[in-house]
Protein backbone atom coordinates (compact mmCIF):
# COMPACT_ATOMS: atom_id res chain seq x y z
CA UNK A 1 0.00 0.00 0.00
CA UNK A 2 1.64 3.30 -0.93
CA UNK A 3 1.51 5.92 2.24
CA UNK A 4 -0.42 8.92 1.46
CA UNK A 5 1.87 12.18 1.25
CA UNK A 6 1.53 15.08 3.08
CA UNK A 7 0.69 18.19 1.21
CA UNK A 8 2.31 20.41 4.02
CA UNK A 9 5.68 18.70 3.02
CA UNK A 10 8.28 20.50 0.44
CA UNK A 11 9.85 18.14 -1.24
CA UNK A 12 11.23 20.56 -3.97
CA UNK A 13 14.78 21.89 -3.51
CA UNK A 14 14.71 25.26 -1.64
CA UNK A 15 17.47 26.48 -4.50
CA UNK A 16 14.38 25.76 -7.04
CA UNK A 17 12.22 27.33 -4.54
CA UNK A 18 14.11 30.88 -4.30
CA UNK A 19 14.47 30.64 -8.47
CA UNK A 20 10.77 30.12 -8.83
CA UNK A 21 10.16 33.36 -6.21
CA UNK A 22 13.01 35.61 -7.91
CA UNK A 23 10.96 34.32 -11.59
CA UNK A 24 7.69 34.63 -10.65
CA UNK A 25 6.96 36.40 -7.47
CA UNK A 26 10.01 39.64 -7.57
CA UNK A 27 8.03 42.47 -8.74
CA UNK A 28 10.51 44.57 -11.98
CA UNK A 29 12.99 41.46 -11.17
CA UNK A 30 14.66 40.55 -14.24
CA UNK A 31 15.94 36.94 -14.14
CA UNK A 32 18.18 35.18 -16.23
CA UNK A 33 18.52 31.54 -15.68
CA UNK A 34 22.15 31.69 -16.32
CA UNK A 35 22.92 34.41 -14.31
CA UNK A 36 20.51 33.54 -11.11
CA UNK A 37 21.19 29.54 -10.99
CA UNK A 38 25.07 30.12 -9.86
CA UNK A 39 23.81 33.92 -7.59
CA UNK A 40 21.14 31.65 -5.62
CA UNK A 41 23.84 28.52 -5.34
CA UNK A 42 26.71 31.58 -4.09
CA UNK A 43 23.69 32.83 -2.01
CA UNK A 44 22.92 29.85 -0.34
CA UNK A 45 26.75 28.78 0.19
CA UNK A 46 28.00 32.04 1.63
CA UNK A 47 25.06 32.21 4.10
CA UNK A 48 24.48 29.03 5.06
CA UNK A 49 22.35 30.02 8.49
CA UNK A 50 19.85 32.34 6.62
CA UNK A 51 16.61 31.58 5.18
CA UNK A 52 17.35 32.77 1.90
CA UNK A 53 13.84 32.67 0.44
CA UNK A 54 12.29 34.26 3.55
CA UNK A 55 15.05 37.08 3.11
CA UNK A 56 14.00 38.04 -0.29
CA UNK A 57 10.26 37.93 0.82
CA UNK A 58 11.27 40.50 3.40
CA UNK A 59 13.29 41.91 1.26
CA UNK A 60 10.04 42.65 -1.07
CA UNK A 61 7.43 43.57 1.46
CA UNK A 62 9.94 46.09 3.40
CA UNK A 63 10.02 48.05 0.21
CA UNK A 64 6.05 47.97 -0.39
CA UNK A 65 5.97 45.47 -2.84
CA UNK A 66 8.80 47.48 -5.23
CA UNK A 67 11.89 46.66 -3.83
CA UNK A 68 13.51 47.21 -7.38
CA UNK A 69 11.94 49.82 -9.01
CA UNK A 70 14.42 51.52 -11.32
CA UNK A 71 17.14 49.57 -9.52
CA UNK A 72 19.85 48.50 -12.14
CA UNK A 73 22.25 46.40 -9.50
CA UNK A 74 19.44 43.92 -8.46
CA UNK A 75 21.30 41.31 -7.26
CA UNK A 76 23.60 43.74 -5.47
CA UNK A 77 20.92 44.64 -3.76
CA UNK A 78 19.37 41.45 -2.55
CA UNK A 79 22.91 40.16 -1.26
CA UNK A 80 23.20 43.07 0.40
CA UNK A 81 20.18 42.93 2.43
CA UNK A 82 20.97 38.94 2.87
CA UNK A 83 24.05 40.18 3.89
CA UNK A 84 23.24 43.03 6.50
CA UNK A 85 20.28 39.91 7.72
CA UNK A 86 23.25 37.80 8.23
CA UNK A 87 25.22 40.27 10.35
CA UNK A 88 22.23 40.90 12.70
CA UNK A 89 22.11 37.10 13.08
CA UNK A 90 24.62 35.46 15.46
CA UNK A 91 26.43 34.75 12.26
CA UNK A 92 30.47 34.18 12.41
CA UNK A 93 31.80 33.43 9.08
CA UNK A 94 34.89 31.22 9.58
CA UNK A 95 38.14 32.62 7.48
Amino acid sequence: MKPISNPFQNSEPIESAILDYLEHELPDYHFEDQIDMPFVLELLTDFPEIDILEEIKNFRWYYDNAPLSGTSAQRLCIRRWIARAAGRSSYSPIH
